[in-house]
């Protein structure tokens, strides 16, 4: 798997204007197709199908042509007592042709501030490459 790391603010950034955490991870997946691999990543709520320590994914509000989904599960909790870490994540952007979509965290029990992310499904020789891509506040 290949995989950059998390950076904060450029040089010629101001610090206290622009601190951002950004990281990319992509994983290649040797035998489907990106058409394959689509097929289930592409359903912004079927997260819970493909990601082992979310419990649950389902959509909760209808915006227009997007929507907001509820996920939660017992990863990155953020606040001691509770149960489980949660969140609501609002989806940007998609396009099914080019195989990917853009989502936001709206509200979650995590510790986020301003959270945004893409996840893309790209060719790759053995398959297909999953590629998520994030940019946080601190």
């Amino acid at each position: 798997m290949d995989h950059g790391a998390v950076s904060g603010p450029r040089e010629d950034e101001d610090e206290a204007s622009s601190a951002v955490w950004r990281g990319t991870v992509r994983a290649v997946a040797s035998g489907p197709t990106p058409d394959e691999a689509w097929a289930l990543l592409g359903d912004f709520c079927s997260l819970d199908r493909w990601v082992s320590t979310v419990r649950t994914c389902r959509r909760v509000e209808e915006e227009g042509s997007g929507c907001v989904r509820y996920c939660e599960g017992p990863v990155n909790m953020a606040a001691p007592g509770e149960a489980v870490g949660w969140s609501k994540e609002r989806l940007l952007a998609a396009d099914g042709a080019g195989r990917w979509y853009s989502y936001e965290v709206v509200d979650s029990n995590k510790g986020f501030g301003r959270y945004r992310a893409t996840v893309r499904v790209e060719d790759d020789p053995a398959g297909c490459a999953v590629t998520w891509a994030f940019e946080a506040d601190p």
